[in-house]
Parts: structure tokens; C-alpha cells; sequence
């Protein structure tokens, strides 16, 4: 059955059964994941833990899905201590008792690229984790290897997790193509190593990046929806990024919230932009 068909069936009132099973299935992986790591990663030095906790901020987006924005905070304490700002434009704007954790409340349905920018401004650190909600860590995701790497590789902007999509367990890696026509010639080369890690265009939404060069180019506050490859193409030519194909983080969505899709899919003003912009 091809991908459409999937998710209409998933989505009609017969699809009770296969969206109980999905939910299981993935829920089962996450946990098995977690066990899995937990056993076979070494504990951290706790001057290494610390520096990358002093040193680095994790800014997220959050919308209407306060349970999965507590569910991405507590993965992300399995191998982070720092500090934590959640952008949230939800109807009511998430609390959460951590005191490491600052929830910006936005108007609501501002937009990724709004809550992007808000919590970007809201770091004070060096370094900056940009990801989504719906993001899982592990023991595994070794947020102090990519201070560690950006450190040693200054030429380096971005470096890139891998992520794995739960629960079919596919990576996506873009090609030299990822961006839009026009966008800058790239500052280095497709596939070309740096410290080891290849160079990407275009990679996914979670990476560690240097605060400055990230507010060089920010995101743009007339998408709402779209904003990841406008990013990329507008940061090539100025940044560099590579993807580290060893440090895993995985994407559980929630595919089955109706009110979250509805709009997550309201894109025709955005893609109306991009047409003009990028032609």
C-alpha cells in the first residue's frame, strides 16, 4: 500500500485497531530504546556533563501537545542537565516545574518561525540545540560529543544528529540537491569530511549549532509551517554544517492528533511565499 493510502486508512473510522497498533509499536520501540542505551553507554564524566550543561541550550518549538513537549524534556534529561527554553503558541502555554526549563508563551498559532526566533533570543549560552517537540533522546545522544566537535572544528557552524523515524526505522539523509534553486553557492563541499563528518546542505531539525552564527540568519517570520529548508537555503554560502551519522536521536510523532494536523497542514500561505521568493 503506498504512503497515502496508509495514512487515509489510519486516519478513517476503520483504523481504530492499526492506530492502537502504531501507537504500541512505537511506544514499545522508545522503550526499548532507552533500555538499550542506557546499558551500553559508559556514564559521563561529570565535569564533561557540566561544561556541556553551562555551555549549551536546548531551544525547542511546542505546539498544542503539551504531553509530548514533557515527554521530549524528559528524554532529553537522560543525557542533558542544562538549560531548556520551550517556545509554546498553543491555546494554553505548557507549565513545567523544572526550574531549568523557561516556557515562552506566545500568541497563539504564531508559528514555528516566530517561536524559533523567541526562543533563539532567549539564549545566552555558546551553543544552541535546535529541535522539535516530538523529539526522543537517549542515553545515546551525545550532546557533549557535538560541543566537543564544534569546539575542535571552528570552521564548523552546525553539527547534525542522526535521525532515526519511529516506528518504520528509516534515516533520511538529503543530497546535494536539498535546497532551493538559488539559494548561495555552499561555502564547502557536498560530502566533503571535516574532523571526520561530512558536509550536508540541508539536514534534520536537530542539530547543535554556534549561537552567533545561528542569529546571522534566524528564521523567516512570514512562514508559519515551512520554514526548514528556507533556512538552510538562506544559511548556505554563510554557514557550514555537517551531520554526524553515529549520534542517534529519534522522532516519535503523533500522527493520529487531528486538531495538531489540521494546522500542521495549513500551509498554502507559506508555500505561496516560497513559490514568489524562490521562484
Amino acid at each position: 500500500m503506498d504512503p497515502d493510502r496508509a495514512r487515509n486508512l489510519l486516519a478513517s473510522r476503520f483504523g481504530g485497531p492499526a492506530r492502537t497498533g502504531y501507537q504500541a509499536v512505537t511506544w514499545g520501540q522508545r522503550k526499548l530504546i532507552a533500555t538499550y542505551d542506557r546499558a551500553r553507554v559508559r556514564r559521563e564524566p561529570p565535569a564533561e556533563r557540566a561544561a556541556t550543561a553551562e555551555r549549551v541550550t536546548i531551544a525547542a518549538k511546542t505546539f498544542q501537545r503539551p504531553a509530548v513537549a514533557r515527554r521530549f524534556v524528559r528524554s532529553a534529561r537522560a543525557t542533558f542537565d542544562g538549560r531548556i527554553v520551550i517556545a509554546d503558541d498553543s491555546r494554553r502555554p505548557m507549565v513545567h516545574r523544572d526550574p531549568r526549563v523557561q516556557v515562552l508563551a506566545l500568541p497563539f498559532n504564531s508559528g514555528v518561525s516566530k517561536g524559533r526566533n523567541a526562543a533563539l533570543d532567549a539564549v545566552g549560552s555558546e551553543f544552541v540545540l535546535v529541535t522539535d517537540d516530538d523529539i526522543v533522546f537517549t542515553k545515546a545522544s551525545d550532546v557533549t560529543a557535538a560541543r566537543r566537535y564544534l569546539e575542535d572544528n571552528p570552521d564548523v557552524d552546525i553539527v547534525g544528529f542522526t535521525l532515526v523515524e519511529l516506528p518504520r526505522w528509516y534515516v533520511v539523509d538529503t543530497g546535494p540537491d536539498a535546497l532551493f534553486p538559488g539559494a548561495e553557492k555552499p561555502v564547502r563541499t557536498f560530502g566533503e569530511l571535516i574532523g571526520g563528518l561530512p558536509v550536508r546542505y540541508k539536514i534534520a531539525q536537530v542539530y547543535l549549532a554556534r549561537t552567533a552564527s545561528i542569529r546571522m540568519v534566524r528564521w523567516n517570520d512570514e512562514l508559519r509551517m515551512v520554514d526548514h529548508r528556507d533556512f538552510f537555503s538562506r544559511a548556505s554560502g554563510t554557514l557550514v554544517t555537517v551531520v554526524d551519522q553515529g549520534n542517534f536521536v529519534y522522532h516519535a510523532r503523533t500522527p493520529f492528533d487531528v486538531e495538531y494536523t489540521a494546522f500542521r497542514a495549513d500551509t498554502a500561505a507559506d508555500l505561496a511565499w516560497l513559490s514568489r521568493h524562490w521562484r
